[in-house]
């Protein structure tokens, strides 16, 4: 791979000459300067007691295995961020494998755990995550949603250049046409990221208003919550001493909602969305309506609707009157992955030709786009009941939050190592 034609293709010149300038003001010779970051980052989320996620370059670490123990020590989940930092969509399928492997190797003779996978730049494609279900992956978090909380129409003509240059490079999916949710495939689960993230607005926007960056990841925020979703932040470490206060704020905020924020590393999410895959509903007839059997993984709130309105039930056997079955049916053929869509945001769904069987019935849904979804969410939602649902998020909580933050070099020799591949 040609590093230099890379970066220069993706940022220009202007753009190149600042990340350098940047990188030798943000990097020392050895660890001990990123290191204190690493430190003050820690310390901005230990204030509220939450854990971080850092992927983390396999070569970077090796030279410095005891910075990574650090990080486990405080309390960080690391994950693979290749074995160099490059972009694993210039190599063919065995390519990957065998840099993968390597990275692997590393993490494993250096004692570092791992259960998860991000791509360097998020670029990857389908020959990736060949692999990462080949090293049996408990998650991957590369797929990019961007979220439409910069106004356009407010930038300079510098700052316009940088956003699409910033845009065209990541390839984000759009958060008006996609679901901020975990997905399971290929035996293990994608967990997206949001964009905007740090690197976009400051380092190719040059947007150095830190009340402004710190009023973007609030609007995020706000937008994940109200749609009971996702935001997983990517910050990386080098910038926290600009983004301390907006951390500061987006945690805060979070802890301040109600209903509640579950603020997890990305292990914990990979997890819970497995488990509560299993999750189940097993309805029987009887005289006066169905016995329900419920089981539910550990942290699940389970839900009944009756005249309109919801309390929580548990986990066990309960008789719910009426003469419809009291979840979501749907027309034989509907698309399968629709149904694991509405399955995914919690409701218990059945297929059934006829409508007056259950308490709400969508007919045949035949797409999982974002739209499609949300038109069978606002019909079951004006159902009155009697209806069970799981919630999405563990112990009642309306949305997820996870901070995460690339580690691509510890100092500035891992930058010209970069250059030669390594």
């Amino acid at each position: 791979m040609n590093v230099l034609k890379f970066v220069f293709g993706h940022r220009g010149v202007g753009n190149l000459v600042r990340r350098t300038a940047q990188i030798a003001s943000r990097f020392g010779h050895g660890p001990q300067k990123m290191g204190g970051r690493f430190e003050r980052f820690v310390d901005v989320l230990d204030e509220a007691g939450v854990r971080p996620t850092f992927p983390i370059t396999a070569l970077p670490m090796s030279r410095n295995p005891a910075f990574a123990h650090r990080l486990i020590d405080r309390g960080a989940e690391l994950a693979v961020h290749a074995w160099s930092h490059i972009d694993l969509t210039t190599l063919d399928y065995e390519g990957q494998r065998e840099h993968m492997g390597k990275a692997i190797e590393l993490f494993r003779e250096h004692a570092v755990p791992f259960t998860g996978f991000r791509a360097p730049y998020l670029h990857w494609n389908d020959d990736t995550m060949r692999v990462v279900e080949d090293y049996r992956y408990a998650y991957s978090s590369n797929l990019c949603i961007w979220w439409d909380v910069i106004d356009e129409s407010a930038l300079t003509p510098a700052q316009l250049d940088g956003l699409r240059r910033g845009l065209a490079f990541y390839k984000p999916q759009l958060a008006s046409e996609t679901r901020a949710l975990p997905f399971r495939k290929r035996g293990f689960v994608e967990i997206p990221v949001s964009l905007p993230d740090d690197e976009i607005p400051l380092d190719r926007m040059y947007i150095d208003d830190a009340e402004f960056l710190g009023r973007m990841w609030l609007a995020i925020f706000e937008k994940s919550h109200e749609r009971g979703e996702l935001f997983t932040l990517q910050l990386h470490p080098e910038r926290i001493d600009f983004f301390s206060n907006a951390l500061r704020g987006l945690i805060g905020a979070a802890r301040a909602s109600k209903p509640g924020v579950w603020i997890a590393t990305l292990d914990e999410i990979a997890r819970w969305w497995t488990d509560k895959s299993k999750n189940r509903v097993t309805l029987v007839r009887e005289a006066d309506g169905y016995r329900a059997d419920i089981s539910a993984c550990n942290g699940a709130t389970v839900y009944l609707r009756t005249g309109g309105t919801e309390r929580v039930v548990e986990p066990g056997s309960i008789v719910v009157a009426g003469s419809a079955r009291p979840c979501v049916g749907v027309t034989p053929g509907s698309d399968r992955a629709a149904i694991q869509a509405l399955e995914d945001i919690g409701f218990v769904v059945e297929v059934g030709e006829r409508g007056d069987d259950f308490v709400v019935h969508l007919g045949r849904v035949e797409s999982d786009d974002y739209a499609a979804i949300e038109a069978c969410r606002a019909a079951v939602d004006g159902c009155a009941g009697p209806l069970i649902r799981f919630g999405t998020w563990p112990r009642g909580n309306r949305s997820a939050l996870a901070v995460t933050g690339d580690i691509d070099a510890l100092t500035i020799w891992d930058f010209f190592h970069r250059f030669q591949g390594r």
